[in-house]
């Protein structure tokens, strides 16, 4: 059974809880099918952009064990749309049309013999999918656990998880791991979309600040919450306004 409340990260240290289990079964959702039987297709927009262009380490240096090791690239991210990148992978982007109610598209490379710490997810309004681009190994050596179920990915399939829960990856071998991520909100959250972007874009300025001021993961949230809550309404009004006049740069 789903919770009809909404848990963000941002707001509290405690542990997400629910009766959800780890992992969801997303095949019925429209278009899933499509990125599973064109993964190659992705893959091969993703190595061609690679060709002259290189990923970028991920924004929470505080959540790998091995400085660096964790890459992504997003093309969208909790209402922002990341036009300069978009262009690059036309065939990608064409098959997300056909997804309803992402939120989040990044492609995530994991370094060899590399961890991504123990950690929650911003909130419980997504599920949270990754499709699997290049997969060097089976679990338990190239693995995701979620709660106390590991799973490993596989080559053009896709697995979805609650990332409210506590949850690590790890890649043991000597090649690197590639998905393709994506966030799709539940149904029961979707009226709430603009609120919940901005408040998990809120997270992520916190979480950069948390890379020079550590101490800002134990501090009691409750104290500065009224500072948060302005920041939340800033993207509210800016991320329409931010999409608008780089969609006319980029046309």
């Amino acid at each position: 059974m789903a919770d009809n409340k909404l848990w963000f990260s941002l707001y509290t240290h405690k542990e997400y809880k629910s009766k959800e289990p780890p992992f969801v079964d997303i095949s019925h959702v429209k278009g899933v099918k499509e990125l599973e039987q064109n993964y190659e297709v992705i893959l091969k927009e993703l190595e061609q952009y690679l060709e002259k262009n290189s990923l970028v380490i991920h924004f929470n240096k505080t959540m790998v064990e091995k400085a660096q090791t964790w890459k992504v690239q997003g093309l969208g991210a909790w209402g922002w749309k990341n036009y300069a990148k978009r262009i690059y992978f036309p065939k990608t982007m064409a098959l997300f049309n056909a997804v309803p109610n992402v939120t989040n598209i990044s492609f995530n490379l994991l370094e060899p013999q590399s961890k991504i710490k123990p950690h929650q997810g911003d909130t419980n309004a997504v599920i949270r999918c990754h499709l699997g681009l290049k997969i060097p190994a089976e679990a338990p050596v190239c693995a995701i656990k979620v709660k106390d179920e590991m799973k490993g990915w596989q080559a053009g399939k896709v697995i979805a998880f609650i990332d409210a829960y506590t949850h690590e990856a790890w890649n043991l071998t000597d090649e690197t791991r590639i998905i393709l991520l994506f966030d799709i909100m539940k149904p029961e959250f979707i009226k709430q979309k603009s609120k919940i972007c901005a408040t998990v874009r809120t997270s992520m300025t916190i979480q950069i600040l948390g890379n020079y001021f550590p101490k800002i993961y134990t501090t009691d949230r409750k104290k500065f919450k009224i500072i948060l809550y302005p920041l939340v309404v800033f993207h509210q009004i800016t991320t329409p306004l931010r999409n608008f006049y780089r969609s006319i740069k980029y046309r």
